[in-house]
């Protein structure tokens, strides 16, 4: 399998876990599963990301600076104010990771709904990215 394709893969599974489990969680008031899961789908459309640019990524949950960084090296078509914003929504889902799902915190409705406006925003600009080469 090629870097392309199991970016491709990654970024699959981040728009599913999006659209089948967070926002069901939302849904069914879950709001600290919906947290959670919005930011596995961050990271993993952020990894994905970094695979089809050919980069490595950190083995970590925060990728958002390391994708920032590649697409500023590799030049991608995403404005400053894109970068940013996935920058922001990846460190703040990954600082509320541990404490959505062990209950540390108790999100809301309103934390629910912008974790996954978030990353819908992230996934979004992620598949952007890689629409032009889907098209070759």
């Amino acid at each position: 399998m090629t870097n392309k394709e199991a970016g491709r893969k990654l970024l699959d599974t981040a728009e599913k876990l999006l659209r089948r489990d967070a926002r069901a969680a939302l849904a069914d008031g879950d709001y600290n599963i919906a947290v959670r899961r919005a930011q596995e789908a961050v990271e993993l459309a952020l990894k994905g990301g970094l695979r089809i640019l050919g980069a490595d990524y950190p083995k970590v949950h925060d990728v958002g600076q390391a994708f920032v960084e590649q697409a500023a090296r590799r030049q991608v078509d995403l404005d400053q104010a894109t970068l940013s914003r996935i920058n922001t929504a990846s460190r703040w889902l990954a600082e509320a990771r541990a404490p959505s799902f062990y209950f540390e915190r108790d999100y809301d409705a309103a934390d629910a709904e912008r974790a996954i406006a978030d990353a819908t925003f992230v996934v979004s600009a992620v598949r952007r990215l890689v629409q032009p080469e889907d098209e070759n």
